[in-house]
């Protein structure tokens, strides 16, 4: 469910690496980005809960069998031979051990909850977005529902319904945890039969909450026009501004702040045209430096600009469009090794189960 979370945040995000944005910093409107540079922050989040996820695989994946009660047997079995039967890739080797640790159990849940907590917030980002106040993007009617007294609404239930079972996902796995906490190490009902539906249901909202993500992602209207506006407003670009004048009058990055910040305090409001910025900041420098700027005006206009904003940002991991899209290449190339991991394992398991 993930994979299929991830390809389709890749094809979302090649639609719109030129598409800027404002990104958010302590939840106010700081700089210039891309709805594909967002959106590849999320696609590595979860290359991350795979890795973590093949990782709980690694350790459950092992075979317990043989192990007895808990002391093995005086009889001359040869344990590998279930395992690789059954479609094991090893053995829980200490019989006590496979016994009495759950490790297996709480690395599992553990790393579904890393990954509910980050979907959570990245489906909490999506439901203000699609606020009438934002009005950045919003869900075809497949994805949201009326009112029964307010026949205007289109209230983006699925997103809801995302929100809650990744919740309750999170609140199991903390259940799983709390249940084994303090228990014997030893055989104990405590980590075992009882133990299990919570383990299910937990990995079940999951699933569903994903799968359900994940046809909202494919379903998402993005309001390209909104974004633009926002990006441009707030006096975004002024990072890009104060660096400018730090390469073009070659001054420190602090006199450049100054002044940039001089500016800011003088303009009427937060989305002055960026000729007035211009102007003013024309004005600021002549009083504190003593001297006009030395940089062309048509440079400073470019520094206002929030397409150059982040066309200028070519480092690495940053959301000039050519970044992105070298990124999102990569990724694709990573989604198709998990993959192919997935068949192989899916294979293992259903061979195992063939046997049984």
């Amino acid at each position: 469910a993930l994979l299929q979370l991830q390809s389709a945040l890749i094809a979302q995000a090649r639609r719109h690496t030129r598409t800027v944005m404002p990104a958010h910093t302590h939840t106010q409107p700081a700089q210039p980005t891309t709805l594909a540079h967002y959106l590849s922050a999320a696609i590595e989040f979860i290359n991350r809960d795979l890795t973590r996820l093949q990782s709980a695989f690694a350790t459950v994946n092992r075979n317990p069998l043989g192990a007895c009660a808990i002391t093995t047997t005086g009889f001359p079995i040869d344990r590998t031979v279930t395992a690789k039967l059954l479609g094991f890739e090893g053995l829980a080797e200490n019989s006590y051990g496979a016994v009495a640790a759950v490790d297996y159990v709480l690395e599992s849940v553990a790393a579904l909850a890393v990954s509910a907590l980050s979907l959570g917030k990245f489906t909490q980002d999506l439901l203000l977005w699609a606020t009438q106040e934002f009005s950045f993007l919003t869900l075809n009617d497949a994805y949201v529902q009326t009112s029964s007294i307010m026949p205007q609404k289109r209230n983006p239930v699925a997103l809801e319904h995302v929100r809650i079972l990744l919740s309750r996902a999170v609140g199991q796995a903390q259940a799983v945890m709390n249940c084994t906490h303090n228990t014997p190490f030893g055989d104990i009902n405590d980590s075992e039969d009882p133990l299990q539906p919570l383990v299910h249901r937990c990995f079940g909202d999951a699933k569903r909450a994903v799968k359900l993500l994940t046809g909202a992602i494919n379903a998402l209207q993005v309001d390209v026009e909104s974004l633009r506006r926002k990006a441009a407003g707030s006096c975004l670009t002024m990072t890009e501004l104060a660096d400018t004048l730090a390469r073009e009058e070659k001054l420190s990055f602090k006199t450049a702040h100054h002044l940039v910040a001089q500016t800011i305090k003088r303009l009427p409001h937060s989305d002055t045209a960026p000729e007035l910025v211009a102007d003013t900041l024309l004005n600021v420098a002549q009083e504190n430096l003593g001297r006009g700027l030395r940089t062309p005006r048509a440079l400073l206009m470019d520094a206002l600009c929030p397409l150059n904003f982040v066309n200028v940002r070519r480092v690495m991991g940053g959301p000039a469009p050519a970044t992105v899209a070298q990124f999102l290449t990569a990724q694709s190339q990573g989604t198709q090794a998990v993959h192919r991991w997935f068949k192989q394992k899916t294979a293992l398991i259903a061979a195992g189960a063939a046997f049984v």
